[in-house]
């Protein structure tokens, strides 16, 4: 009986610590994305300000190219974003959006 009771004890331990972990580690993970992101759209909305970047979509290669961005690198793959990825604005929304 005590070898049942001290398996389901640690079962439990190993569960939630497992869980607790991945949960950790995933909201990392998304605030290094939120972070890159936030950067990206940052410099377009600079480049906007400026009158730089005259259309509702702004590349990855126009941001380059003005000197608002230095190459921007995926935190989570360590690949580098395509230049064709972009920024979107409509209506005071800004996304970016990864092309691969």
């Amino acid at each position: 009986m005590k070898k049942i009771s001290l398996v389901i004890v640690l079962l439990i331990i190993f569960l939630i610590g497992g869980f607790t972990a991945y949960k950790v580690i995933r909201m990392h993970n998304d605030n290094l994305i939120l972070v890159t992101e936030k950067r990206i759209i940052e410099a377009a909305q600079k480049c906007w300000r400026e009158d730089k970047c005259p259309n509702d979509i702004v590349t990855l290669k126009e941001l380059y190219e003005n000197n608002y961005l230095e190459q921007e690198i995926n935190p989570l793959t360590k690949e580098i974003y395509s230049d064709a990825s972009y920024v979107t604005k409509e209506e005071n929304v800004y996304q970016f959006k990864s092309v691969d």
